[in-house]
């Protein structure tokens, strides 16, 4: 916080909308807070990629609340501070460290991709979409073959697999690569250049209070996301950072 900056330490998050893949249906659905209710858009889904943060999240049963984190860009140096909404801090350390009380508590390695989206009017808009277990382990491999593409075309994902882990029925997304208008890329550069000013800021927070940070704007919706169905984990070699 500064004179010429008096807000610096409340900047709220840009994102206007929190996406998640549900391995259960095979769509894109996210919590629509006004409404209080989940919102399915289905599986085809178009975005532009801006940045991408690792995080946890998932179901505590113990205190009837859901788990979040901190967001961190490297989770090799960056401690990860796990805590669910009515139960509190849970677990906190370096992602290696912790994975398996993670896991054991509810939780899951989850990559925050930061993205640009078509909202209702037609324009673009910063949004989040959240993916883990089977879903992040088909992200991987996408990314991984189109890296150097991932910041210079969009993304859309343009049809469901079906997978089985022992009794666990999933589905996961197939993501494809589709080229961008110029139009539609400056308006991405310049939602990017809105998302960078935030996290230049909260980057620069303690961890803990990181995590109160994702806290205000994730919010607990009182829904296990996760009941459904158990999220197939991922191995280490799959984290991506």
């Amino acid at each position: 916080m500064s004179r010429s900056n008096p807000q610096e330490n409340g900047t709220p998050n840009p994102a206007t909308r929190w996406f998640e893949w549900n391995g259960e249906d095979g769509v894109i659905r996210y919590y629509d807070k006004e409404k209080q209710e989940r919102v399915d858009v289905g599986h085809d889904f178009g975005f532009v990629l801006l940045d991408e943060l690792g995080s946890v999240t998932g179901w505590d049963d113990a205190s009837g609340s859901r788990i979040y984190s901190n967001e961190v860009k490297d989770t090799r140096q960056d401690v990860l501070v796990v805590k669910s909404f009515k139960g509190g801090p849970l677990v906190e350390g370096l992602y290696k460290a912790i994975k398996d009380r993670v896991n054991s508590l509810g939780g899951s390695f989850t990559t925050n991709c930061y993205i640009a989206y078509k909202n209702g009017h037609g324009e673009l808009s910063i949004g989040s979409l959240r993916l883990k277990g089977a879903a992040l382990g088909a992200w991987m491999d996408f990314r991984h073959e189109h890296r150097a593409e991932l910041y210079s075309k969009g993304v859309r994902i343009v049809g469901v697999e079906e997978g089985k882990k022992g009794r666990i029925v999933f589905r996961v997304p197939v993501f494809k690569i589709v080229d961008l208008t110029e139009e539609t890329n400056n308006a991405a550069v310049a939602l990017d250049k809105q998302l960078q000013a935030y996290l230049a800021t909260y980057l620069k927070k303690n961890k803990r209070d990181q995590a109160e940070a994702v806290a205000a704007h994730v919010g607990d919706e009182e829904v296990a996301w996760d009941d459904e169905q158990p999220v197939p984990p991922i191995t280490d070699d799959d984290i991506p950072f």
